[in-house]
């Protein structure tokens, strides 16, 4: 923290609580039933920002982003290895399944018989009929 940063924070936590700080504070024992100490809900409303950008705080989530990725990482690894098992017994299991016995039994073949020609069936056509043709009148 620089000089100047810590006479700025010195400052403001001499300074006195606002009625933003007081209602603040009212609020929290209101909702909570905690008596929070009024100073102490000041600083941590003026201060809160200053701390996050801090470096002590900002090592601090690297820290823990570093943490939860290698927790992350260590749990696909466990994953993978936990799938590749199941895979693994599967693949055994099915080559169980599909062997083919050691000494097979001898079937005897079925002599295929031979397919008659299939002629295809010829429409036939009704017997012509001659109809009588009607007498017409002569034209006059």
């Amino acid at each position: 923290m620089s000089s100047t940063n810590a006479k700025t924070l010195a400052a403001r936590a001499a300074s006195a609580p606002t009625e933003l700080h007081k209602n603040f504070a009212a609020w929290l024992k209101a909702e909570t039933g905690v008596d929070v100490d009024l100073k102490t809900v000041q600083l941590a409303c003026s201060m809160r920002m200053d701390f996050q950008a801090s470096e002590a705080n900002q090592a601090d989530l690297a820290k823990r982003k570093k943490a939860a990725a290698d927790k992350k990482q260590k749990a696909a690894a466990e994953k993978r290895a936990r799938l590749e098992k199941q895979l693994a017994a599967l693949q055994a299991e099915l080559a169980k399944e599909t062997e083919t016995p050691a000494t097979p039994v001898a079937k005897k073949a079925a002599t295929p018989t031979p397919a008659e020609p299939v002629t295809p069936a010829v429409p036939q056509r009704a017997p012509s009929v001659k109809r009588p043709t009607s007498a017409r009148p002569a034209a006059k």
